[in-house]
């Protein structure tokens, strides 16, 4: 029990962001005015991201707990980000506005929500995720590194083996032949 506690306050503490520095790095950069990003800089972005999301999930959690909902759903962030406008106040256009069902249960979108997104806009998911070009680049490397270092490893084997047999034709050959026995 005390060793459960000890390690989530270990996690609690974990000054290390949980975000992958080079897709934080990636995101920033897409800005045409960020040339460079130093190590200080991408550690505040992460470690914010991080605790602003914390804070998101809180608040939205405490909304649907209100509301009686073991699912936080679209609506319970709604509502977090704008008990929080100071904070999250940003957010408000880029969420998708909620759905309203009708008796036939087909979701009629609310009218005042924008129909085009903004040229060069992408889900959050989306960044954190890889293409699937990228994904493949990858496992066509992977599985090339795999190739060189399993023919690595059959050519060293091979060498043992060649250097083993030419040790033992050495020694057969050093041995002195024995003489046969005279019968009397």
């Amino acid at each position: 029990m005390v060793m459960v506690m000890a390690e989530e306050e270990e996690n609690a503490l974990s000054i290390e962001p949980e975000f992958p520095k080079s897709r934080v790095k990636k995101i920033m950069t897409l800005d045409e005015d960020v040339k460079r990003v130093s190590s200080e800089a991408l550690f505040l972005v992460s470690k914010s991201t991080e605790l602003f999301l914390q804070l998101l999930a809180e608040k939205s959690a405490e909304v649907a707990i209100e509301k009686k909902r073991k699912t936080v759903k679209l609506e319970h962030i709604r509502i977090a980000v704008k008990r929080n406008r100071p904070i999250c106040d940003f957010l408000l256009d880029s969420l998708p506005m909620p759905t309203e069902t009708v008796k036939s249960d087909k979701p009629v979108v609310v009218a005042d929500r924008p129909k085009s997104v903004p040229v060069g806009t992408r889900r959050i998911d989306q960044i954190f995720r890889k293409s699937e070009a990228q994904a493949q680049v990858e496992a066509e490397v992977e599985a090339q590194v795999e190739a060189e270092v399993e023919a690595q490893i059959e050519a060293q084997v091979e060498a043992q083996l060649e250097d083993e047999i030419e040790v033992q034709v050495a020694a057969q050959a050093s041995e002195p032949v024995p003489e046969p026995m005279e019968e009397s």
